[in-house]
């Protein structure tokens, strides 16, 4: 006699579908995870972006901080009387007391291609004397003009804002933190830089720190 075939049973059944069910749960939490690592990266490259893009304006302003034309501060006349105290102190930092607002303030060269215009003109001669005029002047002759402007970075709220040259505008926003030092050392003077960024929805957060050499010594406050 042939034996008797027996196909699945109930309980063979159930046990092949609670595999299946554990192995099709293990591949959807693998995508999920492989999904969720993807967006984390995709949060942190934005955030490096961000980062950068603010320490380049950011460096670019600091070492141009009190540069004013190439004659020392002492032989410059103000016809801008407001341009006398900018010039005095060329870089000024402030914070609130909660630390959630920080202001960074640069009378600096203007930069070209920055946008706006400038708070004042520095006219000389580069020999003998030198003028600061409001507004943007033009140079004539064997006279030179350098446009000076004052730009202020404020940390407030959750944005890192730009304003100078008439110009007010977000310059990277997801800021959790933002903090500015200037150091005063025998091999010069340095403005530490540190910014926070944070993903509001991934919930992920991520430091960054630059150091910027000041090209020209400030006045003392």
């Amino acid at each position: 006699m042939t034996p008797r075939q027996r196909g699945f049973g109930l309980l063979e059944a159930l046990l092949a579908l609670a595999l299946g069910l554990i192995l099709l749960a293990a591949a959807g939490q693998a995508l999920v995870s492989a999904q969720q690592a993807w967006r984390v990266q995709g949060a942190l490259s934005r955030m490096q972006d961000d980062a950068s893009l603010a320490f380049q304006r950011l460096a670019q302003d600091i070492r141009m901080t009190g540069m004013f034309g190439c004659l020392a501060p002492e032989a410059i006349e103000f016809i801008a009387p407001s341009a006398a105290q900018a010039f005095a102190q060329p870089l000024q930092i402030s914070h609130a007391g909660d630390g959630r607002e920080v202001t960074l303030s640069l009378v600096t060269a203007d930069v070209r291609g920055a946008g706006g215009n400038p708070d004042w003109t520095l006219l000389t001669d580069c020999l003998t004397w030198a003028e600061v005029h409001p507004a943007r002047q033009a140079g004539s002759g064997t006279t030179l003009a350098f446009p000076v402007r004052r730009q202020t970075y404020r940390f407030q709220g959750d944005g890192l804002m730009l304003s100078g040259g008439g110009m007010n505008a977000v310059l990277i926003d997801n800021v959790r933190a933002f903090r500015v030092t200037h150091v005063v050392g025998n091999d010069g003077e340095r403005v530490d830089l540190q910014l926070t960024l944070g993903d509001p929805v991934l919930g992920v957060e991520r430091n960054y720190a630059l150091s910027v050499a000041l090209r020209n010594r400030l006045p003392s406050s």
